[in-house]
Protein backbone atom coordinates (compact mmCIF):
# COMPACT_ATOMS: atom_id res chain seq x y z
CA UNK A 1 0.00 0.00 0.00
CA UNK A 2 2.65 2.40 0.66
CA UNK A 3 4.21 1.83 -2.56
CA UNK A 4 0.85 1.86 -4.32
CA UNK A 5 1.06 5.65 -2.56
CA UNK A 6 4.19 6.57 -3.15
CA UNK A 7 3.63 5.85 -7.09
CA UNK A 8 0.17 7.85 -7.25
CA UNK A 9 2.53 10.85 -5.66
CA UNK A 10 4.79 10.67 -7.78
CA UNK A 11 2.76 10.95 -10.69
CA UNK A 12 1.84 14.32 -9.80
CA UNK A 13 2.40 16.87 -12.20
CA UNK A 14 5.67 19.16 -10.90
CA UNK A 15 7.17 16.27 -8.54
CA UNK A 16 9.53 15.47 -11.55
CA UNK A 17 10.76 18.57 -13.35
CA UNK A 18 11.77 17.34 -16.86
CA UNK A 19 7.93 16.55 -17.43
CA UNK A 20 5.56 13.80 -15.74
CA UNK A 21 7.15 10.77 -14.80
CA UNK A 22 5.35 7.49 -16.76
CA UNK A 23 3.62 4.63 -14.25
CA UNK A 24 6.48 2.30 -14.95
CA UNK A 25 9.45 5.00 -13.79
CA UNK A 26 7.08 6.77 -10.82
CA UNK A 27 6.51 2.66 -9.60
CA UNK A 28 10.12 2.03 -10.06
CA UNK A 29 10.98 4.77 -7.81
CA UNK A 30 8.31 3.97 -5.23
CA UNK A 31 9.30 0.28 -5.18
CA UNK A 32 13.49 1.65 -4.61
CA UNK A 33 12.06 4.23 -1.83
CA UNK A 34 10.07 1.92 0.16
CA UNK A 35 12.67 -1.14 -0.13
CA UNK A 36 15.52 1.10 0.60
CA UNK A 37 17.05 -0.31 -2.23
CA UNK A 38 18.76 2.59 -4.34
CA UNK A 39 18.30 1.86 -8.02
CA UNK A 40 16.82 4.79 -10.04
CA UNK A 41 15.60 4.79 -13.05
CA UNK A 42 15.50 8.69 -13.33
CA UNK A 43 18.03 11.39 -11.14
CA UNK A 44 16.66 12.06 -7.87
CA UNK A 45 18.66 15.27 -9.13
CA UNK A 46 16.09 15.80 -11.26
CA UNK A 47 12.58 15.71 -9.10
CA UNK A 48 11.55 18.79 -7.63
CA UNK A 49 11.73 19.68 -3.63
CA UNK A 50 8.08 18.00 -3.08
CA UNK A 51 9.54 15.30 -5.37
CA UNK A 52 12.55 14.47 -3.31
CA UNK A 53 10.29 15.03 -0.27
CA UNK A 54 7.97 11.99 -0.87
CA UNK A 55 11.27 10.06 -1.67
CA UNK A 56 12.66 10.82 1.40
CA UNK A 57 9.17 9.80 3.35
CA UNK A 58 9.48 7.03 1.71
CA UNK A 59 12.84 5.80 2.84
CA UNK A 60 12.10 6.92 6.13
CA UNK A 61 9.04 4.65 6.37
CA UNK A 62 10.45 1.47 4.59
CA UNK A 63 13.27 1.83 6.83
CA UNK A 64 11.55 2.20 10.15
CA UNK A 65 9.20 -0.86 8.46
CA UNK A 66 5.40 -1.23 9.20
CA UNK A 67 5.25 -3.20 11.67
CA UNK A 68 7.64 -1.04 13.83
CA UNK A 69 5.96 2.33 13.02
CA UNK A 70 3.06 0.95 13.65
CA UNK A 71 3.31 -0.60 16.98
CA UNK A 72 5.33 2.74 17.55
CA UNK A 73 2.63 4.48 16.99
CA UNK A 74 0.27 2.60 19.19
CA UNK A 75 2.89 2.82 22.16
CA UNK A 76 3.02 6.52 21.48
CA UNK A 77 -1.22 6.61 21.60
CA UNK A 78 -0.42 4.56 25.31
CA UNK A 79 -2.52 2.02 24.12
CA UNK A 80 0.51 -0.67 24.17
CA UNK A 81 0.81 -3.50 21.78
CA UNK A 82 -1.52 -6.47 21.72
CA UNK A 83 0.13 -9.97 23.26
CA UNK A 84 -0.48 -11.25 19.76
CA UNK A 85 1.87 -8.59 18.41
CA UNK A 86 3.95 -8.75 21.04
CA UNK A 87 4.62 -12.93 20.82
CA UNK A 88 5.12 -12.74 17.22
CA UNK A 89 8.00 -9.58 17.34
CA UNK A 90 9.48 -11.91 20.14
CA UNK A 91 9.36 -14.87 18.40
CA UNK A 92 12.04 -13.64 15.98
CA UNK A 93 14.30 -13.99 18.54
CA UNK A 94 13.86 -15.89 21.46
CA UNK A 95 16.42 -14.31 23.91
CA UNK A 96 13.93 -11.09 24.00
CA UNK A 97 10.60 -11.70 26.41
CA UNK A 98 7.11 -10.38 25.66
CA UNK A 99 8.11 -7.34 28.73
CA UNK A 100 11.30 -6.34 26.95
CA UNK A 101 9.35 -6.01 23.70
CA UNK A 102 7.72 -2.48 23.96
CA UNK A 103 11.11 -1.35 25.03
CA UNK A 104 13.07 -2.80 22.29
CA UNK A 105 10.52 -0.95 20.05
CA UNK A 106 10.63 2.40 22.32
CA UNK A 107 14.83 1.89 21.48
CA UNK A 108 14.34 1.24 17.83
CA UNK A 109 13.02 4.55 17.40
CA UNK A 110 14.72 6.55 19.24
CA UNK A 111 17.96 5.16 18.28
CA UNK A 112 17.05 5.81 14.54
CA UNK A 113 15.70 9.52 15.12
CA UNK A 114 19.18 10.60 17.60
CA UNK A 115 21.29 8.96 14.82
CA UNK A 116 19.78 10.75 11.98
CA UNK A 117 19.41 13.67 13.64
CA UNK A 118 23.27 13.40 14.71
CA UNK A 119 24.15 12.47 11.18
CA UNK A 120 22.57 15.54 9.48
CA UNK A 121 24.79 18.16 12.22
CA UNK A 122 28.08 16.04 11.01
CA UNK A 123 26.84 16.60 7.33
CA UNK A 124 26.21 20.04 7.60
CA UNK A 125 29.83 21.39 7.56
CA UNK A 126 31.06 19.07 4.55
CA UNK A 127 27.88 19.81 2.57
CA UNK A 128 28.42 23.37 2.88
CA UNK A 129 32.08 22.76 2.16
CA UNK A 130 31.28 21.06 -1.03
CA UNK A 131 30.05 24.54 -2.52
CA UNK A 132 26.63 24.04 -3.55
CA UNK A 133 25.16 26.45 -1.64
CA UNK A 134 23.65 26.86 2.06
CA UNK A 135 19.88 25.87 1.42
CA UNK A 136 21.64 23.35 -0.89
CA UNK A 137 23.39 22.09 1.51
CA UNK A 138 21.10 21.96 4.38
CA UNK A 139 18.53 19.66 2.24
CA UNK A 140 21.46 17.57 1.31
CA UNK A 141 22.52 17.02 4.87
CA UNK A 142 19.20 15.96 5.76
CA UNK A 143 18.35 13.77 3.03
CA UNK A 144 21.59 12.01 3.17
CA UNK A 145 21.20 11.74 6.61
CA UNK A 146 18.13 9.62 6.35
CA UNK A 147 19.01 7.59 3.57
CA UNK A 148 22.75 6.81 5.08
CA UNK A 149 20.80 5.85 7.78
CA UNK A 150 18.18 3.59 6.35
CA UNK A 151 20.76 1.92 3.61
CA UNK A 152 18.68 3.59 0.82
CA UNK A 153 21.63 4.64 -1.30
CA UNK A 154 19.57 7.38 -2.80
CA UNK A 155 21.20 11.01 -2.97
CA UNK A 156 19.52 14.31 -4.25
CA UNK A 157 22.67 14.98 -6.49
CA UNK A 158 23.90 13.75 -9.89
CA UNK A 159 26.79 12.26 -9.36
CA UNK A 160 26.17 10.23 -6.29
CA UNK A 161 28.65 11.29 -3.27
CA UNK A 162 31.73 11.72 -5.99
CA UNK A 163 31.43 15.77 -5.66
CA UNK A 164 31.15 16.27 -1.50
CA UNK A 165 33.69 16.38 0.73
CA UNK A 166 35.80 13.24 2.36
CA UNK A 167 34.37 14.38 5.03
CA UNK A 168 30.14 14.14 4.43
CA UNK A 169 31.38 10.93 2.76
CA UNK A 170 32.85 9.44 6.00
CA UNK A 171 29.58 10.57 7.47
CA UNK A 172 27.34 8.73 5.73
CA UNK A 173 29.36 5.35 5.64
CA UNK A 174 29.79 5.70 9.35
CA UNK A 175 25.70 6.50 9.15
CA UNK A 176 24.90 3.12 6.57
CA UNK A 177 27.01 0.91 9.25
CA UNK A 178 25.07 2.28 12.01
CA UNK A 179 21.90 1.59 10.54
CA UNK A 180 23.19 -1.70 9.15
CA UNK A 181 23.52 -3.65 12.61
CA UNK A 182 20.08 -4.39 13.48
CA UNK A 183 17.69 -3.50 16.19
CA UNK A 184 18.77 -6.32 18.54
CA UNK A 185 22.55 -5.73 18.62
CA UNK A 186 21.62 -1.78 19.51
CA UNK A 187 19.30 -2.54 22.22
CA UNK A 188 21.58 -5.51 23.16
CA UNK A 189 24.18 -2.65 23.50
CA UNK A 190 22.04 -0.58 25.55
CA UNK A 191 21.24 -3.00 27.52
CA UNK A 192 25.12 -4.05 28.65
CA UNK A 193 25.95 0.10 28.75
CA UNK A 194 23.04 0.33 31.17
CA UNK A 195 24.17 -2.20 33.33
CA UNK A 196 20.99 -4.30 32.97
CA UNK A 197 22.62 -7.24 31.76
CA UNK A 198 26.63 -8.74 32.00
CA UNK A 199 27.96 -9.38 28.65
CA UNK A 200 26.35 -9.34 25.23
CA UNK A 201 24.47 -12.15 23.92
CA UNK A 202 25.78 -14.62 21.05
CA UNK A 203 23.76 -13.07 17.84
CA UNK A 204 25.43 -9.67 18.68
CA UNK A 205 29.01 -10.70 18.95
CA UNK A 206 28.58 -12.83 15.70
CA UNK A 207 27.18 -9.58 14.28
CA UNK A 208 29.97 -6.93 15.51
CA UNK A 209 32.70 -10.12 14.13
CA UNK A 210 31.22 -10.68 10.78
CA UNK A 211 30.92 -7.18 10.52
CA UNK A 212 33.97 -5.66 11.27
CA UNK A 213 35.48 -9.08 9.53
CA UNK A 214 33.59 -7.96 6.17
CA UNK A 215 34.98 -4.29 6.58
CA UNK A 216 38.64 -5.31 6.47
CA UNK A 217 38.76 -7.88 4.39
CA UNK A 218 36.25 -6.26 2.05
CA UNK A 219 38.56 -2.82 2.02
CA UNK A 220 41.91 -4.82 1.19
CA UNK A 221 40.33 -6.87 -1.68
CA UNK A 222 38.87 -4.52 -3.29
CA UNK A 223 42.32 -1.90 -3.42
CA UNK A 224 44.22 -4.86 -3.67
CA UNK A 225 41.94 -5.73 -7.40
CA UNK A 226 42.80 -2.46 -7.95
CA UNK A 227 46.58 -2.58 -7.49
CA UNK A 228 46.73 -6.09 -9.11
CA UNK A 229 45.17 -4.08 -12.49
CA UNK A 230 45.84 -0.62 -14.57
CA UNK A 231 42.71 0.69 -12.31
CA UNK A 232 43.85 1.78 -9.21
CA UNK A 233 41.48 3.06 -6.36
CA UNK A 234 42.25 4.90 -3.17
CA UNK A 235 42.04 3.31 0.01
CA UNK A 236 38.99 5.67 1.25
CA UNK A 237 37.44 4.49 -2.47
CA UNK A 238 37.34 1.01 -1.45
CA UNK A 239 36.14 0.89 2.35
CA UNK A 240 33.72 3.05 0.72
CA UNK A 241 32.67 0.11 -1.28
CA UNK A 242 33.54 -2.15 1.53
CA UNK A 243 30.72 -0.59 3.21
CA UNK A 244 28.13 0.60 0.59
CA UNK A 245 28.58 -2.46 -1.43
CA UNK A 246 26.19 -4.71 1.55
CA UNK A 247 22.95 -2.43 1.21
CA UNK A 248 23.85 1.40 0.68
CA UNK A 249 24.30 1.68 -2.89
CA UNK A 250 26.01 4.72 -3.17
CA UNK A 251 29.96 5.24 -5.22
CA UNK A 252 32.79 8.00 -4.51
CA UNK A 253 34.16 6.54 -7.66
CA UNK A 254 32.65 5.05 -10.97
CA UNK A 255 31.29 0.94 -10.33
CA UNK A 256 32.67 0.90 -14.21
CA UNK A 257 35.82 1.73 -13.56
CA UNK A 258 36.36 -1.01 -11.25
CA UNK A 259 38.35 -4.25 -12.39
CA UNK A 260 35.51 -7.01 -13.64
CA UNK A 261 36.95 -8.75 -10.81
CA UNK A 262 35.88 -5.79 -8.03
CA UNK A 263 32.49 -5.97 -9.62
CA UNK A 264 32.38 -9.83 -8.93
CA UNK A 265 33.68 -9.33 -5.49
CA UNK A 266 30.98 -6.19 -5.05
CA UNK A 267 28.28 -8.87 -5.73
CA UNK A 268 29.16 -11.38 -2.93
CA UNK A 269 29.41 -8.45 -0.59
CA UNK A 270 25.72 -7.29 -1.60
CA UNK A 271 24.61 -10.95 -1.30
CA UNK A 272 25.75 -11.09 1.94
CA UNK A 273 24.21 -7.56 2.86
CA UNK A 274 23.51 -6.02 6.54
CA UNK A 275 21.91 -7.64 9.91
CA UNK A 276 18.73 -8.46 10.98
CA UNK A 277 16.48 -6.56 12.20
CA UNK A 278 18.14 -3.27 10.75
CA UNK A 279 17.42 -1.20 7.23
CA UNK A 280 19.87 -2.97 5.25
CA UNK A 281 19.18 -5.91 2.64
CA UNK A 282 20.57 -9.11 1.71
CA UNK A 283 21.05 -12.50 2.93
CA UNK A 284 22.05 -11.24 6.73
CA UNK A 285 25.62 -10.95 8.35
CA UNK A 286 24.51 -13.55 11.23
CA UNK A 287 23.32 -16.18 8.51
CA UNK A 288 26.45 -16.27 6.45
CA UNK A 289 28.61 -16.55 9.98
CA UNK A 290 26.09 -19.36 11.22
CA UNK A 291 25.86 -20.96 7.96
CA UNK A 292 30.02 -20.94 7.93
CA UNK A 293 30.11 -22.01 11.41
CA UNK A 294 28.29 -24.96 10.31
CA UNK A 295 30.10 -25.68 7.93
CA UNK A 296 33.16 -26.00 9.65
CA UNK A 297 31.59 -27.55 12.47
CA UNK A 298 31.05 -30.40 9.71
CA UNK A 299 34.57 -30.42 8.64
CA UNK A 300 36.42 -31.01 12.31
CA UNK A 301 34.02 -33.46 12.72
CA UNK A 302 31.64 -31.57 15.62
CA UNK A 303 28.34 -33.50 16.26
CA UNK A 304 26.98 -29.90 17.07
CA UNK A 305 27.58 -26.29 15.52
CA UNK A 306 29.56 -24.06 19.04
CA UNK A 307 29.62 -20.27 18.19
CA UNK A 308 31.49 -18.39 21.22
CA UNK A 309 31.12 -21.79 23.58
CA UNK A 310 27.30 -21.98 23.00
CA UNK A 311 26.12 -24.76 21.39
CA UNK A 312 22.92 -23.65 18.31
CA UNK A 313 20.20 -25.54 17.33
CA UNK A 314 20.48 -27.85 14.31
CA UNK A 315 17.63 -26.38 12.92
CA UNK A 316 19.27 -22.89 12.80
CA UNK A 317 21.62 -23.73 10.55
CA UNK A 318 19.77 -25.45 8.44
CA UNK A 319 17.34 -22.10 8.07
CA UNK A 320 20.15 -20.43 7.74
CA UNK A 321 21.38 -23.00 4.71
CA UNK A 322 18.01 -22.52 3.27
CA UNK A 323 17.78 -18.57 3.12
CA UNK A 324 21.33 -18.84 1.64
CA UNK A 325 20.40 -21.54 -1.37
CA UNK A 326 16.72 -19.15 -1.53
CA UNK A 327 18.73 -16.11 -2.02
CA UNK A 328 21.57 -17.23 -4.71
CA UNK A 329 18.67 -19.61 -6.62
CA UNK A 330 16.79 -16.10 -7.03
CA UNK A 331 19.77 -14.62 -8.17
CA UNK A 332 20.58 -16.73 -11.12
CA UNK A 333 16.80 -16.94 -12.04
CA UNK A 334 16.75 -12.77 -12.24
CA UNK A 335 19.93 -12.60 -13.55
CA UNK A 336 18.95 -14.89 -16.72
CA UNK A 337 15.58 -13.69 -16.67
CA UNK A 338 16.97 -9.71 -17.35
CA UNK A 339 19.39 -11.17 -19.76
CA UNK A 340 16.31 -12.96 -21.65
CA UNK A 341 13.87 -9.58 -21.73
CA UNK A 342 17.20 -7.07 -22.19
CA UNK A 343 19.67 -8.94 -25.02
CA UNK A 344 21.49 -5.53 -25.85
CA UNK A 345 22.67 -5.43 -22.38
CA UNK A 346 25.46 -7.34 -21.32
CA UNK A 347 25.01 -10.59 -19.18
CA UNK A 348 27.94 -9.20 -16.60
CA UNK A 349 25.28 -6.13 -15.98
CA UNK A 350 22.20 -8.19 -16.05
CA UNK A 351 23.55 -10.05 -13.29
CA UNK A 352 25.05 -7.43 -11.56
CA UNK A 353 21.08 -5.02 -11.66
CA UNK A 354 19.45 -8.67 -10.41
CA UNK A 355 21.53 -9.50 -7.20
CA UNK A 356 21.69 -5.39 -6.69
CA UNK A 357 18.02 -5.05 -7.03
CA UNK A 358 17.38 -8.57 -5.12
CA UNK A 359 19.39 -7.46 -2.07
CA UNK A 360 18.33 -3.95 -2.13
CA UNK A 361 21.99 -2.83 -2.92
CA UNK A 362 21.08 -0.08 -5.19
CA UNK A 363 24.80 -0.38 -6.87
CA UNK A 364 24.83 -0.28 -11.01
CA UNK A 365 27.15 -0.61 -13.51
CA UNK A 366 27.21 2.84 -15.62
CA UNK A 367 23.68 3.83 -16.76
CA UNK A 368 21.82 0.21 -17.12
CA UNK A 369 19.45 0.91 -14.83
CA UNK A 370 18.25 3.66 -16.98
CA UNK A 371 18.38 1.65 -20.03
CA UNK A 372 16.28 -0.87 -19.70
CA UNK A 373 12.90 -1.81 -21.04
CA UNK A 374 9.30 -1.32 -19.29
CA UNK A 375 9.31 -5.22 -18.79
CA UNK A 376 13.20 -5.30 -17.37
CA UNK A 377 11.83 -2.52 -14.79
CA UNK A 378 9.12 -4.61 -13.70
CA UNK A 379 11.08 -7.40 -13.27
CA UNK A 380 13.53 -5.51 -11.21
CA UNK A 381 10.47 -4.02 -9.12
CA UNK A 382 9.14 -7.53 -8.03
CA UNK A 383 13.21 -8.44 -7.41
CA UNK A 384 13.01 -5.07 -4.97
CA UNK A 385 9.95 -6.12 -3.28
CA UNK A 386 10.93 -9.70 -2.97
CA UNK A 387 14.28 -8.95 -1.28
CA UNK A 388 12.68 -6.64 1.30
CA UNK A 389 10.00 -8.94 2.14
CA UNK A 390 11.41 -12.04 1.24
CA UNK A 391 14.28 -13.05 4.01
CA UNK A 392 11.49 -12.17 6.51
CA UNK A 393 8.48 -13.96 5.21
CA UNK A 394 11.27 -16.72 4.38
CA UNK A 395 11.32 -16.65 8.50
CA UNK A 396 7.67 -16.49 9.44
CA UNK A 397 7.04 -20.04 6.94
CA UNK A 398 9.83 -22.23 8.49
CA UNK A 399 9.31 -21.17 11.91
CA UNK A 400 5.30 -21.60 11.16
CA UNK A 401 6.36 -24.98 9.87
CA UNK A 402 8.39 -26.42 12.44
CA UNK A 403 6.75 -29.82 13.93
CA UNK A 404 7.37 -31.03 17.48
CA UNK A 405 6.05 -34.27 17.17
CA UNK A 406 6.95 -37.30 19.25
CA UNK A 407 6.71 -39.78 16.11
CA UNK A 408 10.84 -40.50 14.87
CA UNK A 409 10.77 -42.25 11.88
CA UNK A 410 14.22 -45.01 11.32
CA UNK A 411 17.30 -43.67 10.37
CA UNK A 412 19.21 -44.54 7.53
CA UNK A 413 21.80 -42.93 5.65
CA UNK A 414 21.84 -41.32 1.90
CA UNK A 415 25.30 -41.53 -0.05
CA UNK A 416 26.93 -38.14 -0.44
CA UNK A 417 29.78 -37.19 -2.10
Amino acid sequence: MLILLGTLLLKIPGMYRPGPLSWVDALFTATSSVCVTGLTVKSISDFSFFGQLVVILLIQAGGLGIMTLSASILLALGRGLSFGNSLMISNLNDKFSLRGTESLLRTVMIYTFAAEAAGFLALLPGMWFSGIGFWKGLWGALFMSVSSFCNAGMTPFPNSLIDITRAAQLVCALLAITGGLGVYVIYDLLQVARRRQTRLRVHSKLVLYTTVTLLVVGTIAIWSFGQATDRKLPWFDAFFFAVTSRTCGWYTSEVANLPHISQGFIMVLMLIGGSPGSTAGGIKTSTVALALAGIVGTLRGDPETLIFKRRVPTVNVLRALTIIILFVLLSCIGALTLELLEPLIDSRHAAFEAVSALTTTGLSVGDTTSLLSGNGKLLLVLFMFLGRVGPFTALLFLMSREKHGQLKYPEERVIIG
